[in-house]
């Protein structure tokens, strides 16, 4: 069962906004005195929504069960033993197997589509 997912938005305006969400992010841990473990939320966010913004949502739903699992496991003072481990392995074997499945470079179509959807932008303020 295969479905297209398509981008929302060009990848430099998904790189825009998930620095965007990231600079607020820290300025909010600062705020907070809250480094750890607020720092896996203000680097795990950001990532997720560029990768929701570029059509990935797989990347997106490891990438929040990985860092979203370690700041609740942290905050909550969760038993991290088992847990923290498994959070890890799941999101590197996740990398490893999308790496070699997927192909090695963006298509042609996909690279003329990214610039016409930011030259669509570029006049849609």
């Amino acid at each position: 069962m295969e479905f297209a997912v398509r981008r929302i938005v060009s990848k430099k305006r998904a790189k825009t906004l998930s620095t965007a969400l990231f600079l607020i992010g820290l300025a909010i841990i600062s705020f907070m005195h809250a480094f750890w473990p607020g720092i896996m939320l203000a680097v795990g966010l950001p990532l997720a929504l560029r990768q929701y913004l570029l059509g990935r949502p797989y990347d997106m739903c490891v990438s929040l069960f990985v860092f979203v699992g370690v700041f609740v496991t942290v905050q909550f003072n969760i038993s991290w033993e088992i847990l923290l481990p498994v959070l890890f392995a799941t999101g590197g074997i996740y990398l490893l197997f999308r790496e070699y499945l997927e192909s090695k470079e963006e298509p042609l179509e996909e690279q003329e589509e990214d610039i016409n959807q930011e030259i669509e932008e570029d006049q849609h303020p």
